[in-house]
């Protein structure tokens, strides 16, 4: 058995005992978390007809972990999703399974310290942005799975709660980069772009709390330049969720903006503006964002979505979105829905 093999079948069990975990975690140490997506993006409309294409894809992610003590835990995010974009129209096709996260977690009382593969800290909203599409302008900021180790302080002050995180890191060069089933190939030292260096020459600093319906997160990043590329990346992030109780009518609004320095090893500057409100209008929660990504020397693109989800029944949701694109000079149209079960 080779070692992609192996990291294949060591995969597939993974996630069928966080099933079982799932199930016995009151009875023992392991712990999970499991999300199952379908996703269908139909592009009906566009300047460019090559992106006209239908869609429909999966995402299984596992969060699992276990407790070795009430202080020391192994822990790991387990991903099988669409790891080449398609040219074409696609059903459920070119799907690989991967570890984005295996790390070992000790708290310490008053600082917890993370040490393996992990993504360290900097803005939400990749993730926390609403809708089917509100993420996809963020998401090239995350910082994701990196080689090294974090230091994790949480604290009281002000009268809310906060939590403050040093991380140092590299890109993950090992078996761990590549996945299973469909290859997306394991990345390199000579392939270049921020981070990939032979060392833990990279940081992110974040600070993030709450202060009653208001939560905030302020974050500063440095990412070593790697082959190729003309500099280093350097990067700050500033962002706020806030809830307001409008009688029967409550909102969340969310407001992000993060501003890079030679941007992906360039000699270029960029900024991401993103700015998001959802509210329950009955049994549905309708969701907008609208997204800016200016980088220089670059035309500006836009980004604007529109989701309707509700709760079919306990842990499933349904949703159906739109987004416009302004990408790169080239518009595009696209509907899509989004079936969601987490247990």
């Amino acid at each position: 058995m080779n070692i992609k093999e192996f990291m294949a079948s060591a995969m597939a069990l993974g996630l069928a005992t966080a099933v079982q975990a799932d199930e016995e975690a009151s009875r023992g140490p392991f712990s999970a978390d499991i999300s199952v997506e379908l996703q269908s993006d139909f592009t009906y409309d566009s300047t460019d007809p090559a992106a006209e294409i239908d869609n429909t894809f999966a995402t299984i992610e596992g969060g699992l972990s276990y407790a070795f003590s009430d202080r020391t835990s192994v822990n790991a995010t387990l991903v099988f999703e669409q790891v080449i974009d398609p040219t074409s129209d696609s059903f459920l096709e070119d799907h690989g399974l991967y570890a984005e996260e295996l790390f070992l977690a000790h708290d310490f009382g008053r600082t917890e310290v993370v040490l393996g593969k992990f993504n360290p800290a900097f803005g939400v909203a990749w993730d926390a942005a609403p809708g089917i599409y509100g993420v996809d302008f963020a998401e090239d900021y995350e910082i994701a799975e990196k080689l090294g180790a974090a230091v994790i302080i949480p604290f009281a002050a002000a009268g809310g709660e906060h939590e403050l995180s040093l991380a140092v890191f590299q890109a993950d060069r090992t078996f761990l980069s590549d996945s299973a089933f469909t290859e997306r190939g394991q990345s390199s030292l000579p392939a270049g772009g921020v981070s990939n260096t032979s060392g833990l020459e990279s940081f992110a600093l974040s600070l993030a709390g709450e202060f009653g319906a208001t939560a905030y997160n302020l974050g500063v990043q440095h990412q070593a330049r790697g082959r190729g590329d003309a500099a280093d990346q350097t990067g700050v992030v500033l962002g706020a969720t806030h809830a307001v109780e409008a009688g029967s009518f409550p909102l969340e609004l969310l407001a992000e903006v993060a501003w890079f320095d030679d941007f992906d090893g360039s000699r270029n500057s960029a900024t991401y503006g993103t700015l998001g409100i959802a509210a329950p209008v009955g049994p549905v929660t309708v969701s907008a964002v609208y997204s800016v990504r200016d980088v220089q020397t670059m035309l500006t693109d836009h980004l604007a979505t529109v989701t309707a989800e509700m709760e079919l029944f306990e842990n499933f949701t349904a949703a159906i979105g739109y987004r416009y694109g302004d990408e790169g000079g080239e518009e595009s149209h696209t509907v899509g829905t989004l079936f969601a079960y987490a247990f």
